[in-house]
C-alpha cells in the first residue's frame, strides 16, 4: 500500500512548443514559402489581396498566364504588387546550416543566402566523389543480359529463373488489368448514355435546347443556305408517347430568316400511339437578358398533313412549324455565350387536357 505521507508530483501541462532546430534539411515555413516555386521567398513581394510571392515569381505568373492571382484568382496587375521589407528583413535573420554540414562544413547563413554557398561549398566535392564511388559499386553488380548469338561465349550469371517467371506474372497481370479497364471504360460510357437518353425520355414533352458555338454554325448556314440544318436531340412527350426533334435553319421560303420547325420520330412506342398526331406544339426563343424579348409562336397540329402520320424512317421527311421565326439580322441578340435556348413544348391532345 502506498505511503499517504509520500510527495505528490505537480501537475503536467501541455503546451505548444516550436521546432528550435531551423537547420532541418529542405524545411521551408509556410509563411516564407512562395505559393509558385515552394522554397524560399526571395526579394518577396506583397500583393493587393495579401499574399507574399518571390519577385521573379510573380512577375513571370503575370505574364505567362494572365492578370490574375496564383492562389485565389483575384485580379492582379503589376501596380498592385509591394516590395516587402519586412519579411525580407525576418529571412535574413533566420540561420540554416550547410547540407555538407556532416562532411566538414559550419557555416550557418539566412536560406537565401545558403542556396548560393552550396553551389560553392568546399565540402560539396568530397560527397561527389563518395558518390561516384557509390554509383561505381552499384553499377558493377548490374547484370547483362546473354548474347543473342548463341554460339558466343559469356561468362555472365543469367537471371534465375524466379525472376523471369515473376517478370512472367507481372506482364500477364499488367494484361489483365488494361482489358478490366477498357472494360470499365466502355462501361461508363454506356451508362451515360443511358442517362442522357433517360432525361430525353422523362423531360414529358419540354424539352431546352442549347444551340452551341452558333457565330461558327451561322457561317456554314450562310455559306450553304440548302443544304445546312441543325437537329436537336429527339425527345419525348412522355416516357411511352411520340419521339419529336426541332430543325432549326435558314429559311428556303424566307432567305433573310431563320425556320424552325418540329418533326416526329420514329421510336419502339409508335404502335402503341394514336395516328395521325394530334396536339399543341408551343416554341419559344428565349432571350438572355429581356424575358419580355422572348419569341413564342404557339401552333396546333394538322392531322391531315403528312408532317403528322406515323413515320416510316428515322424522322419524318415533312417538318410543321414557322419558316419565318425571327430574321437572321436580329439573332445576334439572342445570343449568351455564343449559345441560343429555344423551350420546345410539345403536348398530345389528352395530355393537354389534363393539364388543364
Amino acid at each position: 500500500m502506498a505511503s499517504s505521507d509520500k510527495t505528490k508530483m505537480p501537475a503536467k501541462v501541455a503546451k505548444e512548443s516550436e521546432n528550435c532546430d531551423d537547420s532541418i534539411k529542405g524545411y521551408v515555413e509556410p509563411r516564407f514559402e512562395c505559393p509558385i516555386c515552394l522554397t524560399w521567398l526571395r526579394d518577396p513581394v506583397l500583393t493587393s489581396c495579401g499574399h507574399k510571392f518571390c519577385s521573379q515569381c510573380i512577375y513571370s505568373w503575370l505574364e505567362k498566364e494572365g492578370a490574375c492571382c496564383p492562389v485565389d484568382s483575384q485580379p492582379l496587375k503589376s501596380e498592385n504588387l509591394f516590395p516587402d521589407l519586412y519579411t525580407t528583413r525576418e529571412i535574413s535573420q533566420k540561420r540554416t546550416s550547410c547540407i555538407y554540414q556532416q562532411f566538414g562544413c559550419q557555416v550557418k547563413l539566412s536560406p537565401v543566402d545558403m542556396e548560393t554557398h552550396i553551389t560553392q561549398c568546399p565540402n560539396k566535392r568530397d560527397l561527389q566523389v563518395q558518390n561516384n564511388n557509390s554509383a561505381i559499386s552499384v553499377e558493377s553488380k548490374l547484370w547483362d543480359p546473354p548474347l543473342k548469338n548463341e554460339t558466343q561465349v559469356t561468362n555472365k550469371e543469367e537471371p534465375s529463373s524466379d525472376w523471369q517467371q515473376l517478370l512472367k506474372n507481372l506482364y500477364e497481370r499488367i494484361v489483365i488489368l488494361e482489358q478490366e479497364n477498357r472494360e470499365l471504360s466502355i462501361t461508363v460510357s454506356n451508362q451515360k448514355n443511358q442517362l442522357a437518353a433517360m432525361s430525353l425520355r422523362n423531360c414529358n414533352g419540354v424539352y431546352i435546347w442549347r444551340l452551341k458555338s452558333f457565330r461558327e454554325k451561322l457561317e456554314v448556314m450562310t455559306n450553304e443556305p440548302r443544304k445546312t440544318f441543325y437537329y436537336s436531340p429527339g425527345f419525348y412527350t412522355s416516357p411511352n408517347g411520340y419521339k419529336i426533334c426541332a430543325r432549326f435553319n435558314i429559311s428556303h421560303e424566307y432567305p433573310d430568316h431563320f425556320a424552325l420547325v418540329l418533326h416526329i420520330m420514329k421510336s419502339e412506342n409508335d404502335d402503341a400511339l394514336e395516328w395521325p398526331f394530334n396536339g399543341t406544339m408551343y416554341f419559344m426563343l428565349v432571350h438572355p437578358r429581356d424575358s419580355e424579348k422572348n419569341i413564342c409562336e404557339i401552333t396546333s397540329s394538322e392531322p391531315k398533313k403528312e408532317a403528322f402520320q406515323k413515320p416510316t424512317c428515322e424522322l419524318n421527311k415533312r417538318g410543321y412549324g414557322y419558316q419565318d421565326f425571327i430574321l437572321i439580322r436580329d439573332i445576334t441578340e439572342y445570343l449568351q455565350h455564343d449559345t441560343l435556348i429555344f423551350r420546345i413544348e410539345v403536348y398530345p391532345m389528352c395530355l393537354r387536357y389534363i393539364k388543364s
